[in-house]
């Protein structure tokens, strides 16, 4: 790049007030490096020699004026002015061929979801060639046309965000507007936690005696509020919050992290069980909170800073089955074009058959799993979403394409967004409407996103030149980072108290009072008919059989039947694991087996026949101690599908129940017909499907058994305890006791 000049570009001009060449670049280098190189005339010197050409400033300039004397003011003068053209030009050369290879590096996925432009061709009645690639650079409507960088590329390989909100797979338009669309209003929110107690090591006698003491006081504390403890300390974690965000309205919560940030998100979404108490007023659009938490559970969500998925299922099938359980029955065939729509807005289309994976399965990278996270909350259609973090792992060029579809979803769905980010961009701050600065749990700031900066300027504290506002507005808070005026450093308010103190004194909380009075007023003067047209599009977006005060989509038998269908997906998604048990129950039927055969047909081998059919019985059971670990981690993943109103967690296990009616079958077969033929047993066929059904029976009880326990214990070191024990209760009480003349030696 620096090794050759500009082609045709007469900007330089050197000023005639030194020797015309350079002492270092002398002209028996120059021809012998022409000797070495005769292919190529731009070899010549350390760039590449232009025309003589007369310049504006300085006359004519020669090639061998310019060999060597880019920047160098040992050779003479240097226009100032042109050299910063050039620079400027550099620059843009550089930026064109960064988005070159970004492009090509996306070339894949864009040929495997290029038919999903003929296929909202057809949806929408438009030809896919004449559309134009639109892209909203601005955060008030104004948009700008986008071409496409890469050379030689289709304009259909651009995916129109807009278009497809505009056509109504999110949600119910009526008149070219979403029907969907109601604010949030809290008052004197103020949200209290237990304080947390020290924790240690646990040694194996502290384990032994929790068992049986204070790990089991705390399960059954847990089921039963007359037992818990009422001395616990309590803590403020986020103080009296008052303030408002209209459909429509974007939110950037900002503060350290530990700050209340998580806290308010939960709150102003109704996620509140985690909590000993919750105060204040909260209402949806003149909705309370207890209507919306009971019947319209799903259009407030909260989407969490840790992606936690099934792993072993992978991208497609993710997407695929949250839209099953949000999509109705009628409406189905719109399934594949919106999980394919979801996964080309993050540029997720080439992981399409990958698992998710986590810490201890192989998937896709920690940004795409973070896209996923994202994804999969689109496609819960809800109205009002908080998103927590949700730029962890991805770049900053993906971050802002992230805020730019958030941006477009809410404007055009008249969606209500909240956001809280660690690292937020200046590009991601101007796409916002208001700003939230919290400093350990208290409200310092209010309001407008572009009036932030300059309260707290106003207030007494320096911003850099370089500084972001997200990363001026966050330091604010912080001790060690934040900086003062020249003469303010006494009289700024420091301490989060009077931080809070000096805003609610301040003109910015006082527009907060109006903001809020406004949007009440607008309420009651049109009737809340947003509301009412929110509830009404809710009910026609259910299927027919669900009830009215449900807050589920589908109904009961199409959960069970989306559960099923994802446990099997589970379960040949882990292949692994399915073979090793299959060769486990294979070596032991054979193993075991033969040290039972050839007994004794008379009475001498009556305790041994016991002692085979018991172990038939004991072997699958222990075997199922696996399920112990998919109930456990499957629980976070369940709670969070409970809160998006995707299923009912009795769905879930249903359908485990469904799903273990063949997969046990299988495995009881197996090892049943190695173990009854292989030790003798008599061979009659009623006898054989006795055995095999009190085997089938007894394992699918001490499965159910194991995840009871996985459903009751609060971590899985809790459940395998438990499980362990009720195991062992169940041999020694089962009956097959070995006798005592068998356990004593014979005497002369």
């Amino acid at each position: 790049m620096w090794g050759s000049g500009l082609p045709e570009d007469s900007r330089l001009g050197r000023v005639e007030s030194g020797p015309k060449r350079n002492q270092w670049h002398n002209a028996a280098d120059h021809q012998r490096n022409q000797w070495h190189y005769p292919g190529d005339p731009n070899v010549g010197g350390l760039h590449a020699p232009h025309e003589p050409e007369e310049d504006e400033s300085s006359g004519t300039s020669s090639a061998d004026d310019r060999d060597g004397t880019w920047g160098e003011s040992d050779v003479g003068g240097l226009n100032q002015r042109m050299a910063m053209e050039d620079c400027e030009a550099l620059r843009r050369n550089l930026t064109n061929l960064s988005r070159t290879r970004s492009q090509l590096s996306r070339t894949k996925s864009r040929q495997e979801t290029g038919s999903l432009y003929q296929t909202l061709s057809r949806i929408s009645g438009r030809p896919t060639e004449s559309r134009k690639p639109i892209r909203r650079t601005a955060t008030r409507g104004e948009e700008s046309e986008v071409g496409d960088v890469e050379a030689g590329s289709d304009d259909k390989d651009e995916f129109e965000l807009d278009t497809f909100m505009r056509e109504g797979h999110f949600e119910k338009r009526v008149d070219g507007r979403s029907a969907k669309k109601v604010g949030v209003v809290y008052k004197s929110l103020t949200v209290k936690g237990i304080g947390s107690t020290a924790s240690f090591v646990r040694t194996l006698p502290d384990a032994v005696l929790g068992t049986f003491g204070p790990d089991l006081y705390r399960i059954v504390s847990g089921f039963v509020p007359a037992l818990r403890k009422k001395n616990s300390q309590m803590r403020t974690l986020i103080n009296g919050f008052t303030g408002v965000v209209r459909d429509g309205e974007m939110m950037l919560v900002l503060g350290r992290p530990g700050s209340g940030c998580s806290t308010f998100l939960k709150a102003v979404s109704n996620n509140r069980e985690g909590y000993a108490e919750v105060t204040g007023d909260v209402s949806y659009g003149g909705i309370p909170a207890a209507k919306q938490k009971k019947m319209y559970r799903g259009e407030v969500n909260y989407n969490p800073e840790d992606d936690v998925h099934f792993a072993t299922l992978n991208v497609w099938k993710t997407l695929t089955f949250a839209l099953m359980t949000k999509t109705k029955k009628h409406a189905k065939e719109e399934i594949p074009i919106i999980a394919e729509a979801l996964m080309k807005i993050f540029g997720i289309s080439h992981t399409k058959h990958t698992l998710v994976g986590d810490e201890y399965t192989r998937g896709v990278s920690g940004g795409e799993r973070k896209r996923v996270s994202i994804a999969e909350t689109l496609a819960s259609k809800s109205t009002l979403v908080c998103w927590d973090n949700s730029t962890r792992g991805l770049d900053a060029s993906t971050a802002l394409d992230y805020a730019k579809s958030l941006r477009i979803m809410t404007d055009i769905s008249n969606r209500t967004t909240l956001v809280t980010l660690y690292q937020a961009g200046e590009g991601i701050f101007d796409l916002m409407d208001k700003v939230l600065v919290i400093d350990e749990g208290r409200c310092v700031f209010q309001g407008p996103a572009k009036d932030a900066k300059q309260y707290f300027i106003d207030l007494g504290y320096y911003c850099p030149d370089r500084q972001t506002t997200p990363d001026f507005l966050t330091a604010v808070t912080d001790p060690t980072e934040r900086r003062f005026r020249d003469g303010c450093e006494a009289s700024t308010p420091k301490t989060p108290d009077d931080l809070e103190r000096a805003f609610r004194a301040s003109e910015n909380y006082k527009k907060v009072l109006q903001d809020i009075e406004s949007y009440e007023a607008h309420l009651n003067e049109t009737d809340y008919v947003d509301a009412k047209e929110f509830e009404q599009a809710v009910q026609q977006g259910k299927s027919k059989r669900v009830p009215k005060k449900s807050s589920y989509t589908v109904s009961f038998p199409r959960q069970v039947w989306a559960c099923t269908l994802r446990e099997f997906w589970l379960i040949f998604g882990d292949t692994t694991t399915l073979y090793t048990k299959l060769f486990i129950i294979i070596s032991n039927g054979l193993i075991v087996g033969s040290l039972f055969y050839g007994q004794p047909l008379n009475t001498e081998g009556a305790f041994s026949r016991g002692g085979s059919a018991f172990f038939s019985i004991l072997f699958l059971g222990w075997l199922q101690l696996t399920e112990l670990m998919k109930a456990v981690s499957g629980r976070a993943v369940v709670a969070r599908h409970k809160d998006y109103a995707f299923y009912r967690p009795s769905a879930v296990s249903i359908a485990r129940v469904v799903t273990d009616i063949p997969i046990l079958f299988v495995q009881v077969v197996i090892f049943g017909v190695i173990m009854y033929f292989l030790t003798g047993l008599d061979v009659d066929v009623s006898k054989f499907w006795i055995y095999l059904l009190f085997v089938y029976v007894t394992t699918f009880c001490i499965t159910a058994l194991y995840r009871m326990f996985a459903s009751l214990s609060p971590t899985i070191d809790d459940a395998v305890r438990f499980s362990g024990i009720a195991l062992n209760l169940l041999v020694i009480y089962t009956g097959y006791v070995i006798p005592k003349t068998q356990l004593l030696s014979r005497t002369p």
